[in-house]
């Protein structure tokens, strides 16, 4: 499996240190220079940028956005199942690298999986029971908003889909791909979550697009009425997530991250054995 990192130009520490996580794991990378907002062709590019759920993106959000659609069309036009799509400051597991390295393990069918973990200490998310099993992590679906674009693994289909979807942009890329209060294409990606999770964005590093956003909190009358349109967008599935944990078809968990090494990874190879043999 192909593994892409979005990388700033200007972020060579950056590169360096995916570099040394990716000789420790045993993993090849293949870097994609990312679509940098201090130096890109604004005036141009906010024209793709249409009013959303969350109102119109920074233009950091957008870059970013942009940087993941270059990859999506490289991994669209190639001719590999699946692929991974990091982002250049996120801290890998020690096993993720048996995991990157093929797509053996992935459930047939599956269009994307989130391998990070997002969101502060007090963050839940409305999770299915286990889909598959890899020693202590487990593959659920996600059924409520769980963001975070740092690291995911997406079919050759859903990258082209993605791509398609995106000529003009309307929420951030990690909205795009895991909430489905807002992203019109979620339903389609039906994404699952590693829990513990594979990797960890953020850690020693700081965003390079928080200062964009911080522009647009503006606290004027188009500020307040974003807020109150992302507040709609945020409570009305609500119910839905109500009826499948008063169900028993979801349970709410708190996203983890786990840095050491857990059981092997087994591939559907493995499985296949063991049923041959069982027989």
């Amino acid at each position: 499996m192909r593994i892409y990192v979005i990388n700033l130009a200007r972020r060579k520490d950056r590169r360096a240190s995916m570099e040394r996580q990716a000789e420790a794991a045993g993993i090849r990378l293949d870097f994609c220079e990312a679509v940098d907002a201090a130096t890109a062709p604004m005036d141009m590019l906010r024209s793709l940028a249409q009013p959303g759920p969350l109102g119109t993106l920074s233009d950091g959000d957008l870059c970013c956005t942009l940087s993941h659609r270059k990859v999506w069309r490289m991994i669209a036009d190639g001719d590999a199942p699946y692929a991974a799509v990091l982002e250049d400051d996120v801290a890998l597991a020690e096993d993720a690298g048996a995991f990157l390295a093929s797509d053996d393990w992935i459930p047939q069918g599956t269009k994307l999986i989130k391998l990070e973990r997002f969101g502060n200490r007090r963050h839940k998310v409305v999770m299915e029971p286990a889909v598959a099993g890899f020693g202590g992590r487990r593959l659920r679906r996600i059924r409520s908003k769980y963001v975070g674009a740092a690291g995911y693994v997406i079919s050759r289909e859903a990258a082209e889909m993605m791509w398609q979807a995106t000529e003009s942009v309307r929420l951030p890329v990690d909205h795009l791909l895991f909430n489905p209060n807002g992203s019109p294409l979620f339903g389609r990606l039906e994404p699952l979550a590693f829990e513990p999770a594979l990797m960890q964005q953020g850690v020693n590093a700081e965003s390079d697009i928080h200062g964009f956003r911080l522009k647009g909190r503006t606290g004027d009358l188009a500020y307040w009425w974003r807020e109150t349109v992302r507040g709609y967008y945020e409570l009305r599935l609500v119910p839905l997530f109500a009826a499948l944990l008063m169900t028993g078809r979801a349970e709410l968990v708190k996203p983890s991250f786990d840095g050491g090494r857990l059981a092997p990874v087994e591939s559907r190879r493995d499985e296949k054995e063991k049923t041959r043999t069982a027989a």
